[in-house]
């Protein structure tokens, strides 16, 4: 699991609470800064978030479990990759002992098919 995102999730939920929070919070007339989602510094008068920044808000905390989502299933295709790769090697590595016996066996038998042909005709020269 990506740590990082997992910390960026959690840190836009909590904007995200707060600018929620500070709607309830417009008592007074005088300009506050409040931060929004982004991070950013933003001039709002009496606190007051509109609904578009609360649905800006809410959306940047669903993008972030999206890119928590992501970076999960490329961690798992990665680990899925490995496993294929692991296996695949495998398989190779078995197939070329396979192949190098029975090369090994062909190259024995052609030394002995040789070795009786030159006896062969070592007897029909003598």
């Amino acid at each position: 699991m990506d740590i990082e995102a997992e910390i960026r999730a959690l840190k836009l939920r909590i904007d995200a609470f707060e600018a929620i929070m500070r709607t309830g919070d417009a008592d007074s007339d005088d300009y506050r800064h409040a931060r929004v989602r982004t991070g950013r510094r933003t001039r709002v008068k009496g606190s007051k978030i509109t609904s578009a920044e609360i649905a800006v808000a809410e959306m940047r905390a669903e993008i972030a479990g999206a890119q928590l989502e992501i970076s999960q299933d490329f961690a798992a295709l990665g680990d899925e990759l490995t496993g294929l790769r692991r296996q695949t090697n495998d398989q190779f590595i078995s197939a070329r002992a396979e192949i190098l016996g029975v090369f090994d066996s062909l190259r024995s038998d052609m030394v002995d098919l040789g070795r009786r042909l030159d006896q062969l005709l070592e007897t029909r020269n003598a």
